[in-house]
């Protein structure tokens, strides 16, 4: 019943509505909506209580499941947690139910969220967004290279769009501000047993919207988009409706031309560690496939994973 009179309230934001009503409406005592009511005040919903004329939603700044399906114009289900010990974790367990429709989940904070090769991703409530996507992708012809560089390239222009803030990509798929990363995206693929064909794509996403506390080993290379008071309901709304016309539309390598121009690391000289091996030399392009193309001593290689530990830029080096 509380998510069904926040759901009500929700959608009738302009007017109040009485505790009579509301009782009526789901066969309760009016005791009892009061009781959901404080309940959800206690939660951190703001419903404004008028003597004589009743509730009436004016927002909140917890992120909350029924807001965001509001704001979402994509057919996706949207789950959310207070505290999860991590999102894509919990996707992958979802996979093996063999959902046929997207699905989105998202915390607002994690206890064991991590990146690539397993490493731990700061995941501080109240002040990011951590969120994974779990898309069905059987019937689709993916290529994994474009597929990560897409969803780079749906934050990126999100970002840019509706709050005006240039990012930059560092291949594959960091997203920095300022010389420090804001953001971090993780894909990993879930196959048929059987056929050995892609049935999912799990989408993993940290942004650090107001992080400005982050641990001594972080503080060099970490940092936040510095948005405070925004509407974080609406923004993974928007957010998930950009990346799901990225990833489930035709990904095709016109994406790249965003990504390229965005990008942090072309024509700049790096360290690439290939499998605990350090690659030198300088980038000279993302190919169509995503992949890094690098001049070396011994000519040009083409990579298609490997970790960049190192971008020297003209105005210092930038480790992320």
């Amino acid at each position: 019943m509380k998510a069904e009179i926040l759901s009500y309230l929700m959608q009738h934001p302009h007017e109040a509505t009485s505790g009579e009503r509301l009782a009526e409406h789901y066969q309760v005592s009016r005791n009892a909506v009061w009781k959901v009511i404080k309940q959800l005040q206690a939660e951190g919903y703001l419903i404004e209580s008028q003597h004589r004329r009743g509730y009436r939603y004016l927002g909140t700044k917890n992120l909350s499941a029924e807001q965001i399906a509001m704001h979402l114009r994509q057919s996706l289900q949207v789950q959310v947690f207070a505290t999860i010990d991590s999102t894509n974790k919990l996707a992958k367990q979802l996979a093996t139910e063999n959902p046929q429709q997207p699905l989105a989940i998202i915390a607002n904070q994690q206890t064991a969220g991590y990146g690539r090769h397993g490493r731990d991703y700061y995941s501080p409530k109240d002040t990011g967004i951590y969120m994974s996507l779990l898309l069905p992708m059987a019937t689709k012809n993916v290529t994994s290279g474009l597929l990560t560089t897409g969803a780079a390239v749906a934050v990126a222009k999100f970002f840019e769009t509706l709050y005006h803030t240039e990012l930059q990509i560092k291949w594959v798929n960091d997203l920095i501000y300022e010389n420090r990363k804001i953001a971090g995206i993780m894909t990993e693929g879930i196959t048929d047993f059987e056929t050995g064909s892609l049935s999912y794509v799990i989408v993993g996403i940290g942004i650090n919207l107001s992080t400005t506390d982050f641990p001594i080993a972080m503080q060099a290379k970490a940092g936040s988009l510095n948005l405070q008071d925004i509407d974080r309901n609406l923004l993974v709304a928007r957010l998930l409706d950009e990346m799901y016309q990225v990833l489930m539309g035709e990904l095709t390598p016109t994406l790249l031309t965003y990504y390229r121009e965005h990008s942090l690391v072309i024509g700049q000289e790096i360290i690439l560690d290939q499998r605990g091996k350090l690659i030198h030399g300088r980038v000279i392009d993302i190919n169509n496939e995503g992949a890094l193309e690098v001049a070396t001593t011994t000519g040009v290689q083409v990579f298609n994973s490997g970790e960049i530990t190192k971008v020297k830029l003209v105005d210092g080096e930038y480790h992320g």
